[in-house]
């Protein structure tokens, strides 16, 4: 797993390939420090840095996928793939809007036409104390230390937080993901299926588990638990109880993936 996100990540960093197919955006808004950032994306990358700013800085580079179509169809999609940036009184919202995309026959395949959306990049600055919710489908997602209250909701892609001050709400179908706790000073869960997550927490910190994983999921902890209920049935188990005294509620979840909880 670490493998795959390492090249995930270096992928977003790579310039992209000479190409007339690509449209830039770039749009920055005010934002309090305690205001709230919501992303909406498909495929691509989203990578969020922080600042002390109270401000967001929005850059985002929508390229043409090579799937399918000629270079003019690929050009006409780029141009129709909207990135949309809208700032309210405590809340700035990103998305990657498809609507006006339009299918294109490209002659005689087995269904005559094809559309295949463009991929989308953002770089994010954000408050370092905002909170951050992003919604994807098969994208590389990086988010570096902030202090702050988390929402993730992926589906086949990739996520790398480091250097968390705050809590997560992590949910991942067949994805892959790695967070690394500075401080975990709220509850949080993660919730997978067919999925493989790594969690890196204080090894001195208090915090209450509970974890659940159906017959063919995987659980393992470098923690001590106070207490510890297992159960037979269909194959499902259950680790529960306080770790170093206790201290907020830690919740993680897998059908048919894998959970690693590591002490840092």
């Amino acid at each position: 797993m670490k493998h795959a996100l390492t090249l995930s990540v270096a992928l977003m960093a790579l310039p992209a390939l000479a190409s007339p197919n690509v449209k830039e955006v770039h749009k920055t808004l005010p934002l309090a420090g305690d205001g709230r950032v919501e992303v909406s994306t498909y495929k691509g990358s989203v990578m969020v840095t922080a600042w002390d700013r109270a401000e967001v800085d929005v850059q985002a580079r929508v390229e043409a996928d090579e799937g399918c179509g000629s270079e003019a169809t690929k050009q006409r999609w780029v141009e129709q793939t909207e990135v949309r940036i809208e700032g309210r009184a405590r809340s700035v919202s990103i998305e990657s809007d498809y609507d006006r995309l339009e299918s294109y026959r490209e002659g005689w395949g087995w269904f005559g036409s094809c559309t295949s959306r463009p991929f989308v990049h953002y770089k994010l600055q954000v408050p370092r104390t905002a909170k951050l919710s992003i919604k994807d489908y098969k994208s590389a997602l990086k988010v570096g230390p902030m202090r702050s209250e988390m929402e993730i909701d992926t589906y086949k892609g990739t996520v790398d937080v480091a250097g968390l001050d705050g809590s997560l709400d992590l949910k991942t179908y067949k994805g892959e993901a790695r967070v690394e706790f500075e401080s975990l000073t709220g509850p949080s869960r993660f919730d997978t299926y067919k999925g493989d997550i790594e969690i890196a927490v204080p090894k001195n910190g208090g915090f209450d588990l509970r974890a659940d994983s159906d017959r063919g999921g995987d659980f393992r902890t470098d923690f001590e638990v106070s207490a510890k209920i297992r159960s037979g049935r269909r194959g499902e188990s259950r680790v529960s109880g306080a770790v170093n005294g206790g201290g907020p509620e830690l919740v993680l979840k897998t059908k048919k993936g894998s959970l690693s909880l590591r002490a840092r």
